[in-house]
């Protein structure tokens, strides 16, 4: 009877221990992707303020699309010509990961005199 018992006790115990072993590793690994993704979410919002900034510093009267080449990243932007304006698309998107960035933005025509 006694050795039934420790037998039922330790496979309970070892159960117990399992599961909570198991839940720890998973949310380890889900807190480590969570950063991983963060990290990427932040560097995409980096590169799209780069682009943007470039894109307010240049004269864009010739150009319709613009590319930056990256390792990890697909950074380019579309630009159409309006009458008064420029419209200009800003894509950012990770070429591995889930993660993508898109901007809508409109600049003035520069009219020369």
């Amino acid at each position: 009877m006694k050795k039934s018992f420790s037998l039922l006790i330790t496979i309970f115990l070892l159960s117990i221990f399992s599961y909570l072993a198991v839940s720890i590793l998973e949310t380890k690994s889900l807190r480590n992707t969570n950063l991983q993704n963060q990290y990427l979410y932040l560097q995409a919002k980096n590169h799209k303020n780069f682009l943007k900034s470039y894109i307010n510093s240049i004269d864009l009267s010739d150009i319709n699309h613009l590319s930056i080449e990256d390792e990890f990243f697909e950074i380019y932007a579309i630009i159409k010509k309006s009458t008064n304006f420029f419209e200009i698309n800003l894509h950012i998107k990770s070429k591995k990961f889930n993660i993508s960035i898109y901007e809508k933005l409109t600049k003035q025509l520069n009219f020369k005199e």
